[in-house]
């Protein structure tokens, strides 16, 4: 993807959404779930379906129970999409809802096909909140030379503090210091992912700052001696001030809005729960853990152009830039992007692997270098890598590759568990080697392979 590829509108508003309440529920697998239960049961509420919903695998975390809010959350939103309907005039939490035929065709595609459900979720999920298409081209816009990469800077690994009492939140010369230091590594890094001045996010950390600290504990009875972290805050502080800049109804450095309303498209709560959402459906990749950058950097892996070589992009039906330009998945084949694949994959883990002298090396960190590097979607990612494991070793790629399904300490942390695995064969791996073989080896491990 190019800047030729981009739709070259001026600033055009977008639909109004049908609702701007929007789940925080990032389990997309929660709808299938629950259409499965309205099929088998006849008709589910809030109290039944938080009952019957089954224990699940979130990427490294289980999920035992969900809150009430959560179960409430999809029952309203499979509503808006009309794949389930009440006769009552109950609100969600109360009323039993049943399965409509639109509900009964998208259980049996997610039941058949899970790659053409979550097409079908993007299409939903933009009808009713049009924040997908949104999001895809206000990436473009904030970095319309780098492909749409953005970054959102966060605290160093390496600062450590020691916890303050809840009246103490002064914003210091340190504060000060890491927030300048962080955003100029940033620039560093990619200063078209982070167009922002950097006088103007330290002053806007600074307010968000202000603001999380004017904020009563949760437990307001016990306000003497509330605590709170300074590295948590100021990561907040900074998420905030970032999405308020980049993430507005204005692009920034723009007068014109190009989202209606009076509201911001997203906040920085409802942001934390888009990100994933929209990288379930393909049309982003993020991460918080990306070897060579502080923070969270995010990009798109989709598209608004006139028309798209089949064999690299997948038209999304139903999506459409304001101007009426057609909406691309990058959905490469394997003929097209294998030798791509190949040559970033050696590249990525020879620059990861060298520094520490070791073979094996997370392959969830080798993982988010690659999908940048050729903008592909996690989901892609796995498959390539899949059809990598069985095509190898060949004529044309004297290399072998071995994935292990070990968890190191930091990814089964309390934050490593929020990290996506990559899944060969619907396992879930966590580390790769790669070795050159040499003529004889590559002889040997090619027979061993046939």
């Amino acid at each position: 993807m190019t800047m030729t590829d981009l739709d070259q509108t001026a600033l055009l508003e977008w639909p109004q959404p049908r609702s701007r309440l929007v789940g925080l529920f990032t389990d997309l697998t929660l709808y299938a779930a629950t259409l499965e239960l309205a099929l088998e049961m006849g008709s589910i509420s809030t109290a039944s379906l938080k009952r019957e919903l089954p224990e699940r695998l979130q990427h490294m975390r289980l999920v035992q129970h969900h809150a009430e809010r959560t179960v409430r959350e999809v029952l309203r939103e499979l509503r808006l999409f009309g794949w389930i309907e009440t006769s009552s005039d109950e609100p969600v939490a109360l009323a039993f809802h049943t399965l409509t035929s639109e509900g009964a065709e998208a259980l049996e595609v997610a039941k058949t096909n899970q790659r053409a459900f979550r097409r079908l979720l993007l299409m939903q999920l933009h009808r009713t909140y049009v924040i997908p298409g949104w999001f895809v081209d206000r990436l473009w816009k904030i970095n319309p030379t780098g492909q749409g990469e953005v970054i959102l800077p966060s605290p160093p690994p390496g600062w450590r503090t020691s916890v303050r009492l809840w009246d103490d939140h002064e914003w210091s010369t340190e504060l000060e210091q890491i927030t300048c230091g962080i955003a100029s590594k940033a620039k560093a890094a990619n200063a078209s992912a982070f167009p922002i001045d950097v006088s103007i996010w330290t002053a806007a950390v600074r307010a968000s700052w202000n603001r999380l600290s004017n904020l009563r504990p949760r437990q307001p009875n016990a306000q003497p001696s509330a605590s709170f972290s300074a590295r948590s805050r100021l990561t907040e502080a900074m998420r905030e001030a970032t999405v308020k800049l980049l993430f507005d109804r204005r692009p920034l450095g723009e007068t014109i809005a190009d989202f209606p309303g009076d509201r911001p498209p997203v906040y920085p709560r409802t942001f934390r729960g888009w990100c994933p959402r929209l990288e379930a459906v393909e049309i982003v990749f993020y991460t918080d853990w990306h070897p060579w950058i502080s923070g969270r950097l995010l990009f798109p892996t989709a598209v608004f152009r006139a028309d798209a070589p089949p064999e690299r992009f997948e038209r999304a039906p139903g999506i459409f830039s304001p101007k009426g330009t057609p909406f691309y998945l990058h959905q490469p084949s394997w003929k097209s992007i294998r030798g791509a694949f190949l040559k970033t994959l050696v590249s990525v883990h020879q620059r990861l692997a060298s520094p520490l002298g070791i073979m094996y090396i997370s392959l969830l960190s080798l993982r988010d270098e690659v999908c940048r590097q050729l903008r592909l979607s996690a989901y892609s990612f796995d498959r390539f890598l899949e059809l990598a494991l069985k095509d190898l070793p060949s004529d044309d790629f004297h290399w072998s590759v071995a994935v292990e399904t070990d968890i190191r300490k930091e990814q089964s942390s309390a934050s490593g568990q929020f990290r996506r695995p990559v899944y060969i064969g619907g396992v879930a791996h966590s580390l790769i080697a790669l070795a050159r073989l040499h003529s004889d080896q590559f002889k040997e491990n090619k027979v061993v392979s046939q």
